[in-house]
């Protein structure tokens, strides 16, 4: 090799020696940019790792959230009767915890009954849970759309609550289910006249009185209507009529006072409203006492639970479960011994399971206990109606009678009794005479149209049906009957 080809060669291997080197230079200094990448890297990573932090706090704190609220969803709550225990006295919370169970035990047993959620209803709103009450009679018309307790409970919650609309609506609905009752249009009648829709009061009430002529508080209602129609004449006949039906009837004096005074009958007004503030006064007195009685208010728990377990020994009756019935109604005799309607189902039950002697030493003691009270004398009657001690039922008849002479009912339960057996026809069609003139109900025609039928008068059974007819036109055993006697509808 040449001298001049070793200095290119050497020339060659220089240049490849600096450019590695210049290689190995440049991988290792920096460049422009050389500082700048790897830090927004750091800044990433960063973030995220902050973020991801972040996020795991998050659902650490909504799945602790979520942990809490579970648990306070699931937490042992207390009964809405057991809530009120613990601000009652010994002795009412002890009952109020009794009836709690007794409320919630009967709804296990039978979810599906409607009886068994009214009378869950029933007692929570007796103790002021007007909210658990109506959860209840909505519960019932789920299960029975046509369950009339329950519309009118709730038509008498929205009243109190003030939303008349609504309370209006659900007696209207109660009423037209059954049409029968007084008690429906009546309510209806007073929550129509405090909205001031008194002309559809006025009318709803007429049609009731039809039906219930002897119904005090129905023609109390359409008097006081009238008087704010300024109808006066006629309102006066009606409030009149009611008092003299019922003259302890406080709330009659005042509008009749209201409506002679419009009529220029002062003297007669002002007598009028003397007997209301004296009434009056006597009605406040009482309230006072009832208030300033702590007695009354043990009593009246007593007999408000005693009324549950009457409610729940019929629904284990409904079922056949006599044993648990006779065990509430034993209960409820307990608890309240002046609640006769657990004494009086506690001696049909006896009666039914064979026990004559038990069942009739209950009634003897319920009816001596109780001789002036007019519906435990009925109901005692008609027990020894159903045990076919017809003449011990006969004589209860007629002490109710002579305890209410001017009312219809003991006239026309001893008629029905005396036309059942076929006894003394005759006194039969003037029991059933007295008790139409007493009560000019449809009812009472067609009672007399059967009784005089049967005692041979055919010319007033003709009348009596064509007059039951009259009254309630739509009703097809009147119907029946006038036919049968000839009377065309």
């Amino acid at each position: 090799m040449s001298d001049s080809q070793k200095k290119s060669e050497a020339s060659r291997s220089s240049a490849a020696e600096a450019d590695l080197v210049l290689q190995q230079a440049g991988d290792a200094a920096p460049s422009a940019d050389a500082g700048i990448v790897p830090l927004a890297d750091a800044h990433r990573r960063g973030a995220s790792s902050l973020y991801r932090r972040l996020l795991l706090a998050l659902v650490t704190v909504l799945v602790l959230a979520a942990a809490g609220i579970a648990i306070w969803l699931n937490r042992p709550r207390q009964k809405p009767l057991e809530e009120l225990a613990v601000k009652a006295t010994p002795a009412v919370a002890a009952l109020l915890r009794e009836v709690s169970q007794l409320v919630n035990d009967t709804l296990a047993l039978f979810p599906n009954d409607v009886y068994a959620w009214d009378m869950a209803g029933r007692t929570y709103s007796r103790f002021g849970k007007t909210d658990e009450a109506q959860r209840c009679w909505k519960k019932c018309l789920e299960l029975d759309d046509a369950f009339v307790p329950a519309y009118q409970a709730l038509g008498v919650a929205a009243l109190e609550s003030g939303d008349l609309k609504v309370a209006a609506e659900y007696y209207e609905k109660a009423w037209r289910l059954a049409p029968d009752s007084s008690v429906h249009p009546t309510q209806l009648g007073e929550v129509l006249m405090q909205e001031g829709r008194l002309g559809e009061a006025c009318k709803v009430l007429r049609e009731a009185l039809r039906r219930h002529p002897r119904a005090v508080a129905i023609r109390a209602l359409l008097g006081q209507a009238l008087v704010q129609l300024q109808e006066y004449l006629e309102a006066v006949d009606h409030l009149k009529l009611a008092i003299r039906m019922s003259p302890d009837y406080t709330n009659g004096y005042y509008p009749l006072a209201t409506a002679l005074d419009r009529l220029g009958r002062k003297e007669e007004a002002a007598e009028v409203r003397r007997t209301f503030q004296q009434l009056k006064r006597r009605d406040e007195l009482q309230h006072r006492q009832q208030l300033k009685d702590a007695g009354e208010q043990l009593v009246a728990v007593r007999v408000s639970v005693a009324q549950a377990y009457v409610s729940a020994a019929k629904i284990h009756l409904s079922v056949g479960d006599a044993p648990t019935a006779e065990r509430y109604l034993k209960r409820a005799v307990e608890l309240a011994p002046q609640f006769t309607e657990a004494s009086l189902m506690m001696a049909w039950l006896k009666e039914r399971t064979g026990d004559r002697a038990t069942a009739r030493r209950i009634l003897d003691r319920v009816v001596e206990e109780n001789a002036t009270h007019l519906e435990t004398l009925m109901r005692a009657a008609k027990l020894s109606t159903d045990w076919q001690e017809l003449d011990r039922a006969e004589a209860l008849y007629r002490k109710a009678i002579a305890l209410t002479p001017y009312e219809a009912g003991g006239y026309l339960a001893l008629a029905s009794l005396y036309m059942t057996t076929g006894k003394r026809p005759f006194e039969a069609q003037l029991l059933a005479l007295k008790a139409a003139a007493r009560e000019p109900a449809a009812a009472s025609f067609a009672l007399l149209a059967g009784a005089a039928q049967r005692n041979g008068d055919g010319i007033t059974a003709a009348a009596a049906a064509r007059e039951a007819v009259r009254l309630e036109p739509d009703n097809p055993e009147y119907q029946r009957i006038a036919k049968s006697l000839g009377v065309e509808p």
